[in-house]
């Protein structure tokens, strides 16, 4: 009978919540404290949400966050199910509300230099997002447009290039809108400073991890990395040197937000499983993206 995954321990589910709650924290004081107050609009639904603020002070950017992600999520929904996509919608929600909540604090805008608060701003909000992503929960927006985009639409652009084009499309669409165009400089500084802090939290600089699994379990932890995580998976056929036994292990490849859930599955299944992991430097193929040429 196949092993069921364990429950994650109380130690485990106390984390991940506290990391959620803080991540969610962060991500709302840097638009309540830096973009908003400096009208500096990013990418994303955070740039939409930022946009109406703009046009329209009384609509809050926490409540349009909300608001912007419900046609993305509901597409996601219909295209990859629940199982996939409830990280998303908590990630979503969550951000949404501790936003909201920042902005209803007597909070006033720390800086009155734009180019700082577009600084600050951008490093806060991508150390906010990298703590949600490192452990496997995505904002939405435009992260999730483009994925569905790329898999349904344009199979041959990457997903980074289509993230790249919806993002320019909406810091050019708002400064168009409030005729600021001035603003587009300081949305490129904050962009910059988002990814410097989002790749520096879940050491995005690293491309994936290749990690092997050595487990009298395989087959069972196979199924349930394809399964959850939706990653491909190929076993290698080994022997054992010591005790002369064939061994049965698991190549894969993670991207570094996969690879928290990737190490619970492991180990939630044989926590005697023996896992090795290295930088991929450069990784193609499917759901990586092709070579630029």
């Amino acid at each position: 009978m196949q092993n069921e995954i364990r429950r994650p321990n109380a130690r485990a589910v106390v984390t991940e919540i506290l990391t959620i709650i803080f991540g969610s924290v962060i991500y709302g004081l840097a638009v309540a404290l830096f973009l908003g107050p400096s009208e500096t609009v990013m990418g994303g639904a955070t740039g939409i949400a930022t946009t109406i603020n703009i046009l329209f002070p009384n609509l809050s950017i926490g409540m349009m966050l909300l608001v912007v992600n419900i046609p993305i999520l509901l597409l996601g929904l219909f295209f990859y199910g629940w199982h996939l996509l409830w990280r998303v919608i908590v990630a979503v929600l969550v951000t949404s509300f501790a936003t909201n909540i920042a902005e209803l604090l007597p909070f006033s805008m720390i800086t009155d230099d734009r180019l700082l608060a577009a600084i600050m701003g951008g490093l806060l909000l991508g150390s906010g997002s990298g703590m949600l992503l490192a452990r496997g929960y995505n904002t939405g927006g435009s992260d999730l447009a483009a994925v569905m985009i790329k898999q349904k639409l344009i199979k041959s652009v990457s997903t980074g290039r289509i993230m790249f084009v919806i993002d320019l499309f909406i810091i050019t669409g708002s400064a168009i809108l409030t005729r600021n165009f001035s603003a587009i400089f300081y949305s490129i500084v904050s962009t910059y400073t988002y990814t410097f802090a989002l790749d520096y939290i879940i050491d995005g600089n690293k491309s994936a991890k290749m990690t092997f699994i050595i487990s009298d379990k395989y087959k069972e932890i196979a199924a349930a990395i394809s399964t959850e995580l939706d990653r491909g998976v190929t076993i290698l056929h080994g022997l054992g040197w010591y005790s002369q036994h064939d061994k049965d292990v698991i190549l894969c490849v993670f991207k570094p937000q996969e690879l928290y859930r990737a190490k619970v599955i492991v180990k939630s299944m044989d926590p005697n499983a023996f896992m090795i992991l290295t930088d991929a430097k450069e990784v193609m193929g499917e759901g990586f993206g092709a070579p630029d040429l």
